[in-house]
């Protein structure tokens, strides 16, 4: 079956964050890191069980399967017939936060 790609404004939203923040020092790196990206969408699309599953990694209740474009985590989810790409956000932060999946520390 092949899969249809939606993806959320807050993933483009983020898209454009990472590629404006990489581009004030290295304008080619930025471009580079959004082409990586958008590529690993259509991956997904291809191929949409290769991601893990954030349930199985973290014990956590939630659909979300994820991708790493290092450094940064691509979050989706499977609807029906489409791969919803909700996130892309920075490994090196509290993702689980920024997806509502657990409180910050207080």
């Amino acid at each position: 079956m092949k899969y249809l790609k939606r993806i959320t404004p807050a993933a483009h939203r983020d898209i454009a964050g990472i590629k404006s923040y990489i581009a004030r020092d290295k304008p080619n790196a930025a471009a580079k890191m959004a082409n990586e990206i958008y590529d690993s969408f259509d991956l997904l699309q291809d191929n949409p069980n290769i991601g893990l599953s954030l349930k199985k990694k973290f014990g956590i209740e939630t659909d979300y399967l994820f991708w790493i474009v290092s450094p940064y985590i691509v979050f989706y989810k499977l609807e029906d017939n489409y791969v919803g790409i909700y996130r892309v956000l920075d490994g090196r932060s509290d993702y689980l936060v920024t997806l509502g999946l657990k409180q910050k520390k207080k």
